[in-house]
């Protein structure tokens, strides 16, 4: 089924889209204090970088966050390299969902929290809040490979603007609520972006006939990719 707006839909959407989350970014974020360095005196004083908040905090260490961020933007980016005709199509609408889903995340934090305390408290940048929205990143590109050659490039954006609330709403519930504690976040992140994934594919109704065969093939550098 085509869009009313033809070829000019996703432009429109994703800019409109970003838009809307970098304004809503500003209103709802700020740099946690206790987190930031300053790198200069005087005319530099305006120059920072987030720093752990301590030496021994798993939560907020740089180098967690990297690995986290090279999973979302590598580890998923070649994985879906693996079907011979989405190869390139993967792997740049993986870089759509994590630069779109690195911001929405820290918005949809202080949304969520706003609506349990009753309260408006922005959200703090800090390495810990990073580390969180790769992780919810992650539970989105888990839900796309789900939904991976059946889905357009709008409703991917859709995705990205209702899964993060949806995810963090979930989370709030089962760690304020349940007790749950989650290593390695099995459920809140991997369970729960798979059976997102699965919800959606059965809300659009898809079928796997849906997809040609000749467009499930794969060659050697789409497994290359899918290996690495």
């Amino acid at each position: 089924r085509k869009s009313m707006l033809g070829k000019f839909s996703l432009p429109i959407t994703g800019y409109a889209a970003f838009v809307l989350v970098l304004v809503l970014f500003g209103i709802c974020t700020k740099l946690d204090d206790k987190s930031v360095l300053k790198l200069g005196e005087g005319n530099d004083s305006d120059k920072r970088v987030i720093i752990p908040g301590g030496a021994n905090a798993m939560m907020g260490s740089y180098g967690m966050m990297m690995d986290a961020t090279a999973m979302c933007v590598m580890g998923f980016g070649f994985l879906y390299a693996f079907c011979r005709k989405y190869t390139w199509g993967g792997i740049v609408f993986n870089f759509l969902i994590c630069g779109l889903c690195f911001l929405w995340c820290q918005v949809c934090t202080c949304i969520v929290h706003s609506l349990f305390t009753g309260k408006f408290e922005k959200t703090e940048i800090n390495l810990a809040s990073m580390i969180s929205a790769d992780l919810v990143t992650a539970a989105v590109l888990i839900t796309f490979g789900v939904a991976y050659g059946f889905v357009s490039p709008c409703q991917i954006i859709v995705i990205c603007l209702i899964e993060p609330l949806a995810m963090k709403l979930n989370e709030h519930i089962v760690v304020n609520y349940l007790s749950t504690s989650d290593a390695g976040g099995s459920i809140l992140t991997h369970a729960f972006g798979a059976f997102f994934g699965l919800g959606l594919t059965l809300g659009l109704g898809v079928k796997p006939h849906h997809i040609p065969e000749s467009n499930r093939k794969t060659n050697k550098v789409a497994d290359t990719f899918a290996l690495v």
